[in-house]
């Protein structure tokens, strides 16, 4: 069974998803340090998310996907609960854009070296997820790289503001 296709797809590009998850951090927290502590108010226009806003996001997704992975790894017919990211931010808004930040890039260092040494076996085990059907790790891992290169899109436009 093939994976449903990637809503993130466009934003991942041909990029390889395991070096964008290098990558894309770091290129984060460049401009977000550029901006410094004045540019986590900053919006790409009125209504969106504040630069802290998305680091808490990222953040907060971090922690999600990294769940995700691992259990797809380590549970057979692992079934991934879904979240809704404005519930999310409803409880747990941005009010530190440093702690975010810090949080974002420490926890994906954290997982770095797991997702380095991923086996194409661990690549293919598959698993559920409801809003997108059968999906494997692989098809997560690109999942998660490609919505960050969307948020690092963002990310970018705030400081071009």
């Amino acid at each position: 069974m093939s994976d449903t296709r990637n809503p993130y797809g466009i934003d991942l590009g041909d990029r390889n998803a395991r070096e964008s998850l290098h990558e894309t951090p770091e290129a984060i927290a460049m401009i977000a340090r550029s901006l410094g502590a004045e540019g986590y108010s900053k919006r790409t226009a009125p209504g969106k998310w504040t630069l802290a806003e998305i680091l808490a996001h990222l953040a907060q997704t971090e922690i999600i996907v990294q769940g995700r992975f691992r259990y797809a790894l380590t549970i057979d017919s692992y079934v991934v609960q879904p979240f809704d990211q404005d519930l999310f931010m409803a409880v747990e808004p941005a009010a530190d854009g440093d702690a975010a930040l810090a949080a974002y890039t420490s926890l994906r260092r954290f997982a770095l070296p797991l997702i380095d040494r991923l086996s194409g076996d661990q690549l293919a085990k598959r698993f559920r997820h409801p809003d997108h059907g059968d999906i494997s790790v692989a098809w997560l891992l690109a999942w998660w790289a490609g919505h960050e290169r969307r948020h690092l899109g963002q990310v970018e436009r705030i400081a071009a503001r």
